[in-house]
Formats: structure tokens, sequence, C-alpha cells
């Protein structure tokens, strides 16, 4: 395995946590499954506790280079620190809120104001 795929497995294991249980994966867990160049990686993690797969899609951005040369490897998500943190706490989307979702969605007839109860004049 090359230097770039173990400092991408190391971010991972550092920083993702199973979806459905939220215990840390351990490095043979971990498997590149393929290589676009050398910056998209597609990786499967399989939970050493729960044996939940996930699917996980690396892109390596050019950074700084550090000091030794080689690529620097960080984290980049939509989310921030504080709302990482504050979403690992709740529970997981499960089977039952997907089906109240689509339930919701299925009978909504698209007032916005009505939802919200808000009675704004039309502009």
């Amino acid at each position: 395995m090359n230097n770039t795929a173990e400092r991408i497995i190391r971010v991972l294991l550092e920083e993702a946590r199973c979806t459905e249980c939220g215990c840390a994966y351990h490095s043979e867990d971990v498997h590149v499954l393929r290589q676009l160049d050398d910056r998209i990686w597609d990786l499967a993690a399989v939970c050493n506790h729960c044996y939940t797969l996930s699917l996980i899609r690396a892109v390596v951005r050019p950074t700084d280079e550090p000091d030794d040369g080689r690529p620097a490897v960080r984290v980049v998500s939509e989310l921030s620190t504080a709302e990482r943190r504050r979403f690992s706490d709740l529970a997981p989307v499960g089977v039952d809120d997907v089906l109240d979702v689509s339930s919701f969605l299925n009978a909504f007839d698209g007032d916005f104001r009505e939802l919200f109860g808000q009675d704004h004049p039309e502009a």
C-alpha cells in the first residue's frame, strides 16, 4: 500500500465512526476498493462491532506540503466541528424516520406558509 493510502486510512481511523453504532474503525477493517488517479479513493470500512459496511470516497486535494514532502491529508466535511459533535450525539436516522417523512411528503400539498404557521401577504 502506498504512502498516500496509508495517510488517508490513518485520517479515516482518527475521524470516522460507524454510522450505525458509533464505534471506531480498525485498520484491518478498511480496504481500498479503487483509486482514480492520485486524488480520488473509494474505500470500504466494515465495523468490527456491528459489521455495518460503509462506502467512503476520499478526495485528496492539493494543500501545503509538510516539511517531509508528503501530501497533507485532512478531513473535508460540509459540517463544522461543532455540528459534527452535535450530530454524533443524536440517534441515527432509522427506517421509521424514513417512512414518516415519506408519508408526510406524500400528503404534503406544498403550502409552506400553512406548514410553518406564517401568514405573510403576497409580495
